[in-house]
């Protein structure tokens, strides 16, 4: 039998009763980081034979494990945090399994988009794209078939690429709510709303769900926020007016706005 194991995404303490129950009972282990793996089933005082099983090996790996499970052996595949397949290895073993005819079972555990969506207050359903690819093209192909979805987009994103991804969500998409979700289950977890022209104020610290609000949401606009202020205050309003109008459609602080106005003249 192959058993697809969640695994911890922060707090130790959020593995499940049947996680630990499966995993202490299967032959192998298949892990992506055999040392992170290690100490963490050391934890939890679990000693089982480790197979490293990480992206660049997925095909190799995937034909050792099939064969222990054509032995009648009982393997789990784990990630380093979450649910194996979900931007995590195991896709490949999964249906190598499932063509040879192999019995799999899952055993639900913590899920960071599943974590953040819920943490956001999202209902109705998202678009989940994983990481955004780093080539250029590569990406354009990864959003161009949502970018007038009424769906949230939901991705992952390294602190090192944040500020790179939002400038090119927002020259992509226009600007739009965002919802910046940080280091679920951990000491610094936490919510930022703010727009993808407005980017994150806080320090890029940690991993991080980017929520991205639908196409048809009451705030979208193709206007970044300096062009939306120049817009207003040509219609009429003054600057103090104008801040605060547009902080009040994006739903931001008006704080945020100022940063910006202050270089129009």
């Amino acid at each position: 039998m192959l058993y697809l194991v969640g695994t911890p995404i922060g707090n130790l303490k959020d593995i499940t009763g049947r996680a630990l129950e499966t995993l202490a009972a299967v032959d192998y282990i298949a892990c992506e980081d055999t040392r992170h793996s290690g100490m963490m089933l050391n934890h939890y005082g679990i000693k089982k034979p480790l197979i490293s099983y990480y992206k660049h090996r997925e095909q190799e790996s995937s034909e050792r494990i099939l064969g222990l499970l054509k032995e009648g052996k009982n393997v789990a595949i784990i990630s380093d945090a979450g649910m194996p397949c979900i931007s995590d290895p195991g896709s490949v073993l999964v249906a190598k399994a499932r063509e040879e005819g192999c019995e799999i079972c899952v055993i639900p555990g913590p899920s960071a988009v599943v974590s953040a969506v819920t943490l956001a207050g999202i209902s109705g359903g998202f678009v989940f794209l994983e990481f955004l690819a780093e080539k250029t093209k590569d990406r354009k192909a990864q959003l161009e078939p949502f970018i007038n979805s009424p769906l949230p987009l939901v991705m992952y994103c390294s602190p090192h690429d944040l500020d790179k991804t939002l400038n090119y969500l927002s020259e992509t998409l226009g600007d739009r709510k965002l919802q910046i979700v940080k280091e679920i289950t951990k000491i610094y977890e936490g919510v930022e709303i703010t727009t993808l022209a407005i980017g994150t104020q806080r320090d890029k610290k940690g991993e991080y769900v980017l929520i991205v609000e639908g196409k048809d949401n009451k705030f979208c606009t193709d206007l970044s926020v300096e062009d939306q202020l120049i817009e207003l205050m040509g219609s009429g309003l003054c600057k103090k007016d104008a801040i605060k109008k547009v902080a009040e459609q994006r739903k931001v602080k008006k704080d945020d706005i100022y940063k910006i106005a202050i270089n129009i003249k």
